[in-house]
């Protein structure tokens, strides 16, 4: 591995399973989480002494009658989860959540991800619907060496810590797995903030090397697992649920500015956020996305500018990692390179910038 990229995620012969990357997406000023999300904070809250009750108010998010199935802000979500911590004096609050949620929070998207005929297609068909559940983050994954990569996302301009998320997410993906695989283990867990003073919480759920400072959330695990067939499956009614999904799809708004910002946030994973790439996986001609992007606004180039400078604060605020990794992680030639962007942007350098955000 070299800096905070996984190495063989640039080789030539991966599979990289990316069928959600067409999915209509949501302008993130409306960015929603289904309210299922929420499952076990209650309880959770309660046993570390704390007020659900208060705390989700504080953020506006009901706090009784609150169907799962419901749209709630995910940026409020996202501050629940860290106010949170910080109110129960649990700096691992979101993996202590996990710890009492399911593959139940997934709703209808669980139900077809069992009844999916292998781990293979039940993986593929979480990232295809994922956006069913929020319409903040995107999931793929990528398979290369025997090693399977399961990633999640957060989609830039969100605005909001992930920290918490992070780790919640990590610890549904061992339960969801071990679900559909009652033996299935994680090779590794790669988490996008800096390690606690305490890991051991970690140690004790995953159970399994644990790396920080990554560039997202990535569970991997032994790519063997993916031809096992799942048991009690039900082909028929995998097909309900799939036509169901799909006509919910055909619901959701287009935006493509949005849409080219989260494929963005995926190829820095790979080293190359270059136009070419982006239009590659669109299948469309590099002109005809930039005459897109025109027409809105926007461009290619404010789109990359925009995710880099927001990964580029979220990490000076809640990581520790250098700012060399910071800038190969955001694909910048060099640290100068980064440096010089950042202050045009913000006035500041970034370690000028990162010691007010420490200090405030």
């Amino acid at each position: 591995m070299s800096g905070n990229k996984i190495s063989y995620i640039t080789t030539s012969n991966h599979e990289i399973a990316t069928d959600n990357v067409d999915l209509p997406d949501i302008p993130m000023s409306s960015t929603l989480v289904k309210a299922s999300a929420l499952q076990g904070y209650r309880e959770s809250v309660l046993a570390l002494g704390g007020d659900p009750e208060g705390l989700m108010a504080r953020h506006g998010l009901a706090t009784t009658g609150l169907d799962p199935e419901e749209w709630v802000s995910y940026p409020a979500f996202l501050h629940l989860l860290e106010d949170t911590a910080k109110a129960t004096n649990c700096p691992t609050f979101g993996l202590e959540l996990s710890t009492r949620q399911d593959i139940n929070i997934l709703g209808v998207v669980g139900f077809i991800v069992q009844q999916a005929p292998d781990v293979r297609s039940a993986i593929r068909e979480l990232n295809h619907y994922f956006n069913h559940i929020t319409q903040g983050a995107v999931t793929s994954t990528i398979v290369d060496d025997g090693i399977n990569q399961w990633a999640f996302t957060p989609k830039p301009l969100l605005g909001a810590p992930i920290l918490q998320q992070s780790d919640l997410v990590a610890g549904l993906a061992l339960k969801i797995m071990r679900t559909l695989v009652a033996d299935w283990e994680p090779l590794a867990i790669y988490l996008p903030h800096s390690a606690p003073a305490d890991t051991r919480p970690y140690r004790k759920i995953f159970q399994c090397p644990i790396y920080f400072d990554w560039d997202t959330t990535i569970v991997a695990s032994d790519a063997s697992f993916l031809d096992l067939s799942l048991h009690q499956t039900n082909p028929q009614l995998h097909r309900l649920l799939e036509s169901h999904l799909n006509e919910l799809r055909q619901d959701l708004p287009d935006d493509l500015p949005a849409r080219v910002s989260y494929l963005i946030k995926e190829a820095l994973m790979s080293g190359d956020c270059s136009i070419e790439r982006v239009s590659n996986v669109m299948a469309v001609n590099k002109r005809t996305l930039q005459r897109k992007l025109k027409s809105q606004g926007t461009s290619y180039q404010d789109l990359l500018d925009e995710v880099r400078f927001d990964i580029a604060c979220n990490y000076l605020r809640e990581s520790s990692s250098s700012l060399t990794n910071l800038s190969h992680m955001l694909c910048y030639s060099k640290l100068s390179a980064f440096s010089s962007a950042f202050r045009k942007r913000f006035g500041l350098s970034p370690r000028v910038w990162r010691h007010q955000q420490s200090a405030g």
